[in-house]
């Protein structure tokens, strides 16, 4: 005699069988390529992971192509949709941060919703940072698109044998697209950077396939329901679209190939028609030779200034590095090794860098230089007993130093408050790294900077800091503060430590010039100059 409760179990996986092969719905693939059809142009795609190992991924690539002192401000990243209740901004906040564990290339400046818009916290920043500097760039973007129910499939069935058993089952089905849009503006004219934006698209999949039974037997009742749902959730797929735009945002930003990050080789379509992009845009807008410039003096085979100015020693290393990578040695750049010098990994450098033999354009058309005297630290004077030595050109090499890098401010003594400036002498060319030290003994880095990235300096010609760029170094009541540079023979930042690492204008964790040159004797060698001034206050 059969059990009545195995009838019952065999009624209800009948039924389920029933449903699956009679009122399925058609397949995922079917209904996604339907959904594309019908409302978006771009094939969605299922997001199924995260995009942690693209975020490292980018840092590495940070470190590898040199890239530093990037700072950005955000906006909310609000919701134009008004239906999907996410923290967007702190989304594309912490992509930022594992973006930048190692490297330290972005300042990332974040503002809330009671600044009434960029241009006020602009000038609310310029008064308040200690050195007047705001952030190059401004990242602006939202959720800007939210299809609910581009496409639906449900199916039911039910059976009832009262007063034994009663039992349902349902099939559904459907599909929202999700957008998100972010680009990248300059603060200083709130111009858009062309090219340098992410949009996303999303298919959200939400599938729900539910067996419901109820069986009752006189004196016992017994409850059977058993479900299961899957559920692409909208937050979920919208942190992974954010994470994707970082990526993209800021490897079209700083020219860098983002692509590999996110696993997609070169040969890709779109990847190629980006890679020419970049490369008749750049030499459209005069970037070519200063991108080439610097990854080269980046990647050893070159040694020379980010002037946009063609050398001799410029054509060799082109040459040098198109025969390192199996190209014809030859001394221009066409789109072909572009594109591998973009992608492909580094050669291995020459013995010794090719030396660029022009003299770099002076970033003053006139200084003002006071005479060199023996003494490390001015005197302060009296007010209004600063000298006022007569101007000479900038292009008129000075006499050599007596030690190999000297600092001479332009006034004995400073105001509380006014603008600070000196003058770098050094008497070998290299690469000068200069440090500000406050009262309370904070270190920052003020050269090179956001402003001024290239830090090559040439013998015997001086750089006046901080110069015209839009940063002020200004005297503080209490005194106490000091200027400490130096310079080294090759450029040593890929080389530094997280200790040095930190942004421009950052405080460092180091308290004295002393510990900043226990970090660069050893990657010199031994080769380092130093000098420094107390910033006097009147």
């Amino acid at each position: 005699m059969t059990h009545p409760h195995r009838k019952t179990h065999w009624l209800i996986a009948a039924l389920a069988a029933a449903l699956a092969g009679c009122a399925a719905p058609p397949t995922r693939q079917q209904d996604v390529a339907t959904a594309a059809s019908s409302r978006i142009s771009t094939t969605p795609q299922r997001n199924v992971t995260d995009f942690t190992d693209g975020l490292r991924c980018m840092d590495e690539t940070f470190l590898r192509y040199g890239t530093r002192d990037v700072s950005v401000i955000m906006e909310d990243l609000g919701d134009s949709t008004k239906k999907v209740s996410v923290g967007t901004r702190d989304m594309m906040i912490s992509a930022i941060s594992d973006m930048t564990r190692r490297s330290r290339a972005i300042q990332l400046i974040t503002f809330g919703q009671d600044a009434n818009n960029v241009v006020a916290f602009l000038a609310n920043a310029k008064q308040r940072s200690p050195f007047g500097a705001v952030p190059q760039f401004n990242i602006r973007g939202s959720v800007s698109q939210l299809d609910e129910g581009v496409l639906r499939r449900q199916s039911d069935l039910g059976l009832a044998l009262e007063p034994f058993l009663s039992a349902g089952a349902s099939k559904s089905r459907q599909f929202n697209v999700l957008g998100f849009d972010v680009s990248m503006v300059q603060t200083s004219n709130l111009a858009l950077l062309s090219g340098v934006s992410s949009k996303n698209i999303v298919v959200i999949a939400k599938e729900g396939d539910a067996l419901d039974s109820q069986a009752t037997i006189r004196k016992i009742g017994i409850n059977f329901s058993t479900s299961f749902q899957r559920t692409d959730g909208t937050a979920q797929a919208l942190r992974n679209m954010v994470e994707m735009s970082a990526i993209e945002l800021f490897g079209r930003l700083q020219k860098l190939p983002y692509w590999t990050c996110l696993g997609v080789g070169p040969d890709n379509p779109d990847i190629k028609r980006e890679m020419e992009d970049w490369f008749i845009g750049m030499e459209r807008g005069g970037e070519l030779v200063p991108y080439f410039q610097e990854q080269l003096r980046n990647r050893g085979f070159f040694d020379g200034p980010i002037d946009g100015q063609i050398s001799p020693g410029l054509r060799d290393a082109i040459k040098a590095y198109r025969r390192a990578s199996g190209f014809s040695e030859v001394d221009f750049v066409d789109l072909a090794f572009f594109s591998d010098f973009l992608h492909r990994p580094f050669p291995p450098p020459p013995a010794k860098a090719f030396v660029a033999d022009t003299v770099p354009p002076v970033q003053q058309a006139e200084v003002t230089l006071p005479q060199p005297t023996a003494a490390a630290k001015p005197a302060a004077a009296p007010a209004g007993a600063a000298r006022r030595p007569a101007p000479i050109p900038a292009t008129a090499p000075l006499a050599a130093a007596d030690r190999r890098l000297q600092l001479l401010p332009i006034k004995d003594s400073f105001a509380p408050g006014e603008a600070v400036g000196f003058h770098v002498i050094p008497s070998m060319s290299g690469y000068l790294y200069c440090y500000h030290q406050d009262a309370s003994g904070t270190i920052r880095r003020i050269f090179p900077n956001r402003f001024t990235r290239d830090p090559r300096v040439t013998a015997n010609r001086a750089l006046t800091l901080p110069g015209r760029t839009p940063m002020e170094l200004r005297a503080a009541a209490a005194g106490n503060e000091a200027v400490g540079c130096f310079t080294t023979p090759n450029e040593i930042y890929s080389s530094l430590p997280a200790a040095l690492r930190w942004g421009d204008f950052d405080p460092l964790r180091l308290k004295s010039f002393d510990e900043v040159a226990a970090v660069f004797t050893p990657i010199t060698k031994g080769n380092l100059a130093r000098a420094e001034f107390a910033i006097v206050t009147r």
